[in-house]
Order: structure tokens, then sequence, then C-alpha cells
């Protein structure tokens, strides 16, 4: 399913119902896809303003960065389900390998939110400095939207690590859970 086709009404109402998903994950990446849409609407209101001229090569490199952003934030709430629904059906089948890979998939994903959320919260700081004064309050609100994330991305992690022996990804994701 493709939660950022769905209004804002139904995603909640999924989200709360008695379902595996969507779950934390998606709405960790659905809360970034709000920061990046923030840091687009401060970047739109002060790209052309007068007085920001300086700001315009800048800006538009912005624009691009959040872009991308928000298109893998996307991505990244369809993709929590998906793995946590391998995640399930590998601790049915009890195998040791299945649960391990499957445990990795489940914790890349809050790990690309959580560098995704870096991205732009160093985005929307920067704005919160430099863009147009009238609106940088909705960059402040980006960063602490992007803030709000880590927690839950370290927590799935924390959640799905024990069953991880891979040293590369263990050292990977212990680099933003320590």
């Amino acid at each position: 399913m493709e939660f950022s086709k769905l209004s804002i009404e139904d995603y909640n109402k999924l989200l709360g119902a008695k379902v595996s998903t969507p779950g934390g994950g998606s709405a960790l990446a659905i809360t970034l896809s709000l920061a990046c849409s923030l840091c687009s609407m401060v970047i739109n209101f002060t790209i052309d303003k007068k007085g920001y001229e300086e700001l315009k090569d800048k800006l538009e490199e912005y624009k691009k960065q959040v872009e991308i952003v928000l298109q893998k934030a996307y991505f990244l709430s369809d993709e929590d389900a998906r793995v946590y629904s391998s995640l399930m059906s590998a601790h049915k089948s009890k195998d040791p390998e299945e649960i391990e890979k499957r445990s990795i998939d489940a914790s890349l994903v809050p790990y690309e939110i959580y560098l995704s959320a870096e991205i732009i919260q160093n985005i929307a700081d920067d704005l919160y400095l430099c863009a147009n004064k009238n609106i940088i309050s909705d960059a402040k609100i980006a960063s602490n939207l992007c803030y709000s994330i880590y927690p839950g991305c370290v927590a799935t992690i924390k959640a799905n690590i024990n069953s991880i022996h891979d040293e590369e990804v263990l050292s990977k994701l212990k680099s933003i859970i320590e």
C-alpha cells in the first residue's frame, strides 16, 4: 500500500486500527515528509523574495535535496510496512538466518529515516537563520519534527539488533544508537 497516497484522515485511521501496518516506522517517515514540506514552503517563500537574492543558489540546492528526501520518506513509509511483515513471517518460521536477514532489513529502514532526518534538520536549522523572517518559525517546526524522529528510530533498531550478528551492519547501526 502507498501510505503517501492516503488522505491524512485515512492514514491516521489505518495507523490507529488493530492492524500491524502502518506502524511507528511508517509514522516516522511520514513525520519526515512533513518536515520536508515545511522546508519547501520556507524555501518557496524566500527564494524570489527581495532582499534574499544572495541565497538563490543555496536555496535551489536545498530545494533539490528536500525533494529527494521527501520522495525517500514516502518510499520508507511503505518499506517499513513491507519489512515488518517479512520480519514477522521470519519469526514464525523460527529460521535464525531468515530472522537475521529480516531484522537487518527492519533496522535499515529506521537507520535511513534517521540519516535523512539529519539532512533535513540541518537544512531547516540553516533556513531558520537565513530565510524569510516572516516564515522562519516553520523552519524551526521542521527542525523539531526531525528531532522528534531520532528516538523512535533508535528504539526500532534496538528492538531488532539482538538478532543481528553481521559485524558490518552492527557497526553501522551502532553509529546512531550509541
